[in-house]
């Protein structure tokens, strides 16, 4: 699995990630609270086996599902436009718990802690098999 985690200048933040012939961009309009979200999950998935988080963006929502599996961690996310809709499949993958950990640390981490300006940094890239 590859990434990339950016921010742009309104302090949303980007993740874009692309598995075998799989791809996806997930974005939160609240980059600094989605990325201390996702870290939390990530995290918890590592220590408890299950973790997840919500990022919001203006007209929709994204779910993130982190599921340890012995050393791997299976992660899906799901993207819902309203009530009606519910949700829809918009990616998933599989790779190793460790590595996939430490590079959404790093990766996170070197956008800087602070909120919106954290984010206007640029983009962090790694990949985890």
């Amino acid at each position: 699995m590859r990434f990339e985690v950016q921010g742009d200048s309104y302090g949303r933040l980007i993740f874009r990630v692309a598995d075998g012939g799989s791809e996806a961009a997930i974005e939160a309009s609240n980059g600094a609270e989605a990325a201390a979200e996702l870290m939390a999950a990530v995290e918890g998935a590592a220590r408890d086996g299950y973790g997840e988080c919500f990022w919001q963006e203006a007209a929709s929502e994204c779910r993130w599902i982190f599921r340890r599996e012995g050393e791997k961690v299976r992660m899906v996310v799901l993207r819902s436009t309203g009530t009606l809709t519910g949700w829809e499949h918009l990616f998933g993958a599989e790779c190793d718990l460790a590595e996939f950990v430490e590079q959404v640390r790093e990766g996170l981490r070197q956008q800087g802690p602070d909120s919106a300006r954290a984010w206007q940094s640029g983009a962090v890239s790694g990949s985890a098999n």
